[in-house]
């Protein structure tokens, strides 16, 4: 019973630590204006780029400035333009559109795969 369950615990970890890119979380997370949710794909630090804002950020502090510029340039409509398949290095980049009050942005988000995890690295909203 006992080598059932660790194959099981063993079978869900595997899955869990998948190293693909979260496409829906990237979707939901724009539509919603959901700061937390895109933010927290980054492991401790995430370099971001929104208007009024450019730097290296602790999770906390992204997060505020991302809840910022939604709260500037809310309800918009987030459509994806580019996904890549992670390249052999493990790099990993989506490209999309985020229109708001009849303002386009351009969402760059790069993610790095790690042994067990992608995360994201780095994400960029500029006007378009």
């Amino acid at each position: 019973m006992n080598a059932i369950y660790g194959f099981f615990s063993t079978l869900l970890l595997a899955l869990s630590f998948s190293g693909d890119i979260p496409y829906s979380t990237i979707q939901r997370g724009m539509e919603s204006n959901d700061a937390h949710a895109i933010v927290h794909l980054a492991k401790d630090k995430i370099v971001l780029q929104v208007p009024g804002s450019d730097g290296a950020y602790p999770l906390s502090q992204a997060e505020m400035i991302l809840t910022s510029f939604f709260q500037k340039n809310p309800k918009g409509i987030f459509t994806m333009r580019y996904k890549n398949a992670k390249s052999v290095e493990g790099n990993g980049t989506v490209i999309g559109s985020y229109v708001t009050k009849g303002t386009s942005f351009r969402s760059t988000f790069q993610f790095r795969s790690g042994k067990y995890e992608t995360k994201l690295e780095s994400l960029s909203i500029v006007k378009e």
